[in-house]
């Protein structure tokens, strides 16, 4: 069986290279779950052959955010972007934790690599005002369905609400779209939420309009 090359590129949303990169968490996993580094022992030796020049090429003791990890650190104050790992033939999902300022998480990908073949993976790291975005409408949901108290959601609205720099009205309108969403599914149970999301949302404190 010959190996197959993954070649990994970290990249701002507006796909531009992360030049101030110092280090990162390389997460590489098999589609079923396993971690890179559970199944195939050689890879870090392999890396390490790669990059000689690189302080750092261990997987860390512990789990990072529930994933084991390739940490990735140059020498003498270097900067990169781009990590080429030989993996056996199979599914992967990649991402990685970036070191240089501000959001660190990029973006989760799927890749299929072929025997003795190369894949190419570009990950995007969101700002961190994006993510919270992101990440709003589902956390409002959940806390509603767990039925946590109505100030402590509105508390964690306004705190992700000022982080995304989303105004009140841009909320309340893509609230009144996933309403209407939920209406033509006819899925009274999920109106229920948004209705109560949008009441959480209409009373948060402050000015967020």
């Amino acid at each position: 069986m010959s190996y197959a090359k993954l070649n990994i590129w970290t990249r701002f949303l507006d796909c531009s290279l992360i030049t101030d990169q110092w280090r990162t968490d390389l997460v590489i996993k098999t589609c079923g779950g396993v971690a890179l580094v559970d199944m195939d022992s050689t890879v870090i030796e392999k890396l390490k052959a790669r990059y000689p020049d690189y302080t750092t090429v261990e997987v860390p003791d512990g789990l990072y955010l529930g994933e084991r990890r390739i940490k990735l650190v140059p020498g003498g104050g270097k900067r990169f972007w781009h990590v080429e790992v030989d993996v056996p033939p199979g599914c992967y999902v990649v991402w990685t934790r970036v070191c240089h300022c501000r959001n660190e998480e990029t973006n989760k990908v799927m890749v299929i690599v072929r025997c003795g073949e190369e894949a190419c993976v570009n990950l995007l790291l969101n700002t961190v005002e994006r993510c919270s975005e992101e990440v709003l409408h589902p956390l409002l949901r959940r806390g509603v369905e767990m039925g946590l108290p109505r100030g402590d959601l509105k508390m964690a609205a306004g705190v992700i609400m000022a982080v995304a720099g989303k105004p009140r009205k841009e909320l309340l309108v893509e609230l009144d779209q996933r309403l209407r969403e939920a209406e033509e599914r006819k899925d009274p149970g999920l109106q229920k939420v948004i209705g109560k999301i949008k009441e959480i949302v209409k009373d948060v404190p402050g000015k967020r309009d």
